[in-house]
């Protein structure tokens, strides 16, 4: 195996096939760069001749046999794993091929009730009855508490023929969930455990991170790359450690699922960031670590704004200490030059990583000074009470069933109806009503509320009055 950390398997062939190559008679079109738009040649020129395809020693992402397969196991050895996947369809793909790969259709999974909407989708596609899981309403929050083991253990024994647990951890404001408890108790029932990691790719590399999911017990976690550390965006891996998950079911999705065309630049991304983060990565975090520290020094000392504390340092949720929408905050700081990662309806989120400035969080510094002095005189809104989901529960059918009943309705007449798709606030592309549940009056009190304050709602028709998609 592989162990040169200082090495970057699929950049330096990309390098080195660039150097040697003196004709190009293969795809793609613009023949590394010979026939592009020139307007734009001065940005796209210097990547170009890296995006090629499966040609001499650049090897084949669906059946590696060098420098991919060589990256793979040195990204394997940096993450803690015992088998790396590329992923250039995004964390996306990694959490598709993880359903199918565990699950075959009219199958139970178990499934943390707040997930991305790729983890559902999964669903759909193999066929899957889901059991939602969910952590208990936080009142502070209004967002949903970690999962309790006991809860877990609960829904195990409710439906003892599941095939699997899937969590999400951590989630999009940095709160992570008990893992190595949660692993335990699969380990005890021979389940398999899969974590949706796209936010925590950077936990490996700095002692005073929480754990990655494959260091706790995870037997497959799926990290976007690109979101926490210095990759480019779709690039993501997908980790495997134990025997749980079937390693050939999981390369056969993916070669279902990614395109037969991967991108080499995303590849070679993959390779460097790695190598970055080994050489490099807790350096630049202690230094990013102490300078959120005195962010957060300088946070406490105002009068009208406060941080909603997460386990994730990187991860800064900022909100009112009166009722103004995390909405109007995000649009205040738009206003300024200043693009923070969402909104809800209490707070705004800053994502830091590696490669944050320390000019930018001096600018955030002063942009908070002067959006305390300001938030006070901002018109507040009417408080929405936290949504009360059940902590287990089942769908009334398997994802993808049903198609063929679907129709559209008004927002406000589906009270009492069962979901047929997705209703999801984006970002952070968290369900608020998953397919196969009932729309309650509350969950559609939420979703007006997020409409009217500025909020994007996926699975919502297109146009005005808004309607939803139901089954019949």
């Amino acid at each position: 195996m592989a162990d040169n950390q200082a090495t970057a398997p699929i950049y330096d062939a990309l390098i080195r096939h660039i150097k040697d190559s003196r004709g190009n008679f293969h795809v793609p079109g613009h023949k590394q760069g010979q026939a592009f738009d020139t307007e734009v040649l001065s940005l796209f020129g210097r990547i170009l001749p890296m995006d090629m395809t499966e040609v001499g020693e650049l090897d084949d992402l669906h059946q590696p046999t060098g420098v991919i397969r060589e990256a793979q196991e040195l990204a394997a050895q940096a993450f803690e794993a015992e088998e790396t996947f590329f992923l250039t369809g995004g964390t996306t793909a990694g959490n598709l091929a993880l359903v199918l790969s565990c699950c075959r259709r009219g199958e139970r999974l178990i499934v943390q009730r707040d997930s991305h909407q790729s983890v559902f989708n999964g669903m759909a596609l193999a066929g899957v009855r889901p059991v939602y899981l969910s952590g208990r309403s936080d009142p502070m929050t209004g967002g949903l508490n970690p999962i309790k083991p006991e809860d877990l253990e609960e829904a195990i024994r409710r439906y003892p023929d599941s095939k699997g647990v899937f969590i999400t951890s951590p989630d999009y404001f940095g709160r992570v969930q008990p893992v190595a408890e949660l692993a335990a108790i699969c380990r005890r029932h021979g389940l398999p455990f899969l974590v949706d990691e796209a936010h925590g790719a950077h936990f490996s590399f700095h002692p005073e991170l929480p754990d990655a999911a494959c260091h706790a017990g995870a037997d497959a976690a799926v990290q976007s790359t690109h979101k926490m550390l210095p990759a480019m965006t779709m690039a993501s891996m997908l980790h495997l450690k134990g025997g749980r998950v079937n390693r050939e079911k999981v390369a056969r999705w993916l070669r279902v699922i990614q395109s037969s065309s991967p991108s080499y630049p995303l590849m070679a991304s993959l390779d460097l960031a790695r190598r970055w983060m080994v050489q490099k990565g807790q350096g630049a975090l202690s230094e990013l670590l102490s300078s959120l520290s005195l962010l957060r020094v300088k946070i406490r000392g105002l009068s009208y704004l406060e941080e909603v504390t997460s386990d994730d340092p990187l991860k800064l949720s900022i909100r009112a200490k009166k009722s103004v929408s995390g909405y109007r905050l995000l649009d205040w700081f738009g206003k300024r030059g200043i693009h923070m990662e969402l909104a809800d309806h209490k707070r705004v989120l800053a994502v830091f990583s590696v490669g944050t400035s320390q000019e930018e969080i001096g600018l955030l510094v002063k942009l908070l000074i002067q959006l305390d002095k300001e938030v006070i005189h901002m018109p507040g809104e009417k408080p929405v009470e936290g949504l009360d989901v059940p902590v287990i529960s089942e769908s009334r059918l398997a994802l993808g069933e049903g198609s063929s009943a679907w129709s559209d309705i008004l927002l406000e007449g589906a009270v009492g109806k069962v979901a047929a798709e997705m209703v999801i606030p984006y970002p952070p592309g968290i369900p608020l009503v998953l397919p196969g549940e009932i729309f309650t009056a509350e969950s559609i009190r939420w979703i007006q509320h997020i409409l009217d304050n500025g909020g994007r709602v996926r699975g919502i028709r297109p146009g005005f009055p808004h309607k939803v998609y139901v089954i019949q």
